[in-house]
């Protein structure tokens, strides 16, 4: 779902022309209000937020005082918007909305990046997004540098735990998916399902819920395989699992535990 449509759709979910608070109010056609950031950390969203005030009113203008991706202490004034009231009063809560989740995505993949700074491995968001909400997160995750694990049911195979519950034969599955599509995953659970994996030509293996010392034991065996390791992993444990021969590591917690920012607006 593009920007536009995404923003169109949470507008008519606040049913924001149907504002009864802000019709009590006189027009006032020429007010400003500015946007501040209650909490020093990275900034993301900023083209959402002016967007939101774009379809409320086309002649409202901002001027933004950071840039996407900007590390912005606390208390910092990050915009400056004039327009008529009723336009920026019906535009607020969306607004914000959009900035505060970004942003803490934002933030959150570039503290999980920096506990694995020296090494080579990847990070990847996942699928784990608040129904309808992906697409604002999906972008901040990327802009950050943490890819799709994958962007859709559509884009890629991935057989999973639940997948194999279905088929006795479980190579000739994943043989059949190799056949059929570009890009194969395959989760394993335990280490003797991912040793047999080895000479097929699959993308990549995905570790699951592994501990550190099975992934080194599977590390030692040397096989052909891309290692994408998940799984409880988190800002406090991630380092024990940035090992040498992980290619990448995927974490729901970057889309799935959103730690909104606190951003405020006020007409000045």
């Amino acid at each position: 779902m593009n920007r536009d449509k995404h923003i169109k759709l949470a507008l008519d979910e606040d049913r924001c022309r149907q504002d009864v608070t802000t019709k009590l109010l006189p027009i006032q056609k020429k007010c400003k209000a500015i946007i501040k950031i209650k909490e020093t950390s990275h900034v993301y969203g900023i083209r959402w937020l002016e967007q939101v005030f774009k379809q409320i009113d086309k002649k409202v203008k901002i001027k933004f005082y950071i840039k996407d991706g900007q590390y912005t202490k606390k208390n910092t004034i990050i915009a400056e918007i004039i327009g008529s009231n009723h336009s920026l009063l019906k535009a607020e809560r969306v607004a914000l909305n959009y900035l505060q989740a970004m942003s803490g995505t934002y933030d959150l993949c570039k503290r999980f990046q920096k506990k694995i700074k020296p090494t080579k491995i990847k990070l990847l968001h996942t699928r784990k997004t608040l129904p309808l909400f992906r697409a604002p997160l999906k972008e901040a995750c990327i802009a950050a540098g943490c890819m799709p694990h994958r962007e859709d049911l559509s884009t890629a195979v991935l057989i999973k735990e639940n997948h194999l519950q279905f088929t006795t034969n479980p190579i000739e599955l994943i043989k059949k998916a190799i056949a059929n599509n570009k890009k194969v995953v395959v989760e394993a659970k335990t280490l003797k399902f991912a040793k047999s994996l080895d000479q097929l030509k699959i993308d990549r293996v995905l570790l699951d819920n592994f501990t550190p010392l099975m992934l080194k034991k599977f590390i030692q065996c040397n096989l052909n395989l891309k290692i994408e390791v998940s799984g409880s992993i988190n800002l406090k444990n991630i380092q024990k699992f940035a090992i040498k021969g992980v290619r990448y590591i995927s974490i729901g917690a970057l889309t799935k535990n959103i730690e909104s920012k606190d951003f405020s607006m006020l007409i000045v």
